[in-house]
């Protein structure tokens, strides 16, 4: 196995903590693995287990204020480890199981090593106990620009990129990215490739304080899709596709049309309902589609909302 770095931002994260950072020490070809962490202001014992784990494993660790999680990690980015071949996003509250980063590398290792790649995978479901409760979506169709328009299925601590694809996210930062796993899958389907692992490679823990969090069930789903919309999450999703059009000269001629063909919809319940008979942005499950569907007509996405 190549030399992999996994790349945490923490931010009052004590409660489970620890089961992520021993889950790390536990992985599979651990003697090529090393960890990187910045912590992003915290106020709890976060700060004290990472000296711990610093002390007595050599994890690399960052103290910085509180700048938000895409900042931190874009500061990530650009302390991550020049030697490294690859490249692992990791969360705070969930576990890794052993063989992660080796099927993870073993896929990665089949593509050009010159175009940005980014791997992801599928999860376990677990309560706030690490009990398993449901799996995270296998999807029908591929990845595809037309679904990361709308919707991430490459869940963020899934997620390892190839060098290239690491510079690419290093030298495309947006202000106005939603989320940063959510723009890594938007960069990768525009810019470079997706591969993705149908495996269940992590125990993504539901505690109720998720940055995002996960539906495992059909009420769950439509809780969730209501909760999103009356935070403004379509909005967000519409700012961060305004975002990429800073980027537009590098999509692919398909990518560019299909992004400004959405953006343009948006401008009317006509121009809208028009679009919805040939659209090409769709999200995966037909309760999210229709979901989208229904919130995209609504106006839900527009960018102020």
């Amino acid at each position: 196995m190549k030399r992999t770095q996994i790349l945490l931002s923490t931010y009052n994260g004590e409660a489970h903590l620890r089961a992520q950072l021993d889950s790390f020490l536990a992985l599979k070809g651990a003697e090529q693995i090393s960890v990187l962490i910045r912590d992003d202001g915290s106020t709890d014992a976060t700060r004290t287990i990472l000296a711990e784990y610093k002390e007595k494993h050599g994890f690399k660790v960052i103290l910085g204020e509180n700048v938000g999680l895409n900042a931190s990690m874009q500061i990530l980015f650009e302390h991550a480890d020049p030697e490294c071949f690859y490249f692992a996003y990791a969360d705070q509250d969930d576990v890794w199981l052993a063989d992660k980063l080796t099927k993870a590398v073993a896929m990665l290792e089949n593509e050009d090593e010159a175009l940005p790649v980014l791997y992801a995978a599928r999860s376990h479901i677990t309560d706030v106990d690490g009990n398993i409760i449901g799996e995270t979506l296998l999807p029908k169709r591929p990845p595809s620009f037309a679904n990361a328009m709308v919707q991430n299925v490459c869940i963020g601590h899934t997620q390892v990129y190839n060098r290239a694809m690491l510079d690419l996210l290093r030298t495309h930062y947006h202000r106005d990215m939603f989320v940063m796993d959510h723009w890594a899958y938007l960069l990768a389907t525009a810019l470079g490739k997706v591969v993705f692992d149908p495996s269940l490679v992590t125990l993504y823990r539901q505690h109720g304080k998720n940055a995002i969090g996960y539906g495992n069930n059909l009420l769950s789903k439509i809780k969730s899709r209501s909760r999103r919309a009356r935070a403004g999450v379509p909005g967000a999703h519409t700012r961060q596709l305004l975002a990429l059009l800073d980027f537009e000269d590098e999509l692919k001629p398909t990518e560019a049309k299909m992004l400004r063909r959405f953006l343009a919809a948006r401008k009317g319940f006509f121009r809208r309902l028009g679009y919805l008979f040939h659209a090409d942005a769709y999200r995966h499950g037909w309760i999210e589609n229709a979901g989208f569907r229904t919130l995209f007509l609504l106006g839900s996405y527009n960018e102020n909302k």
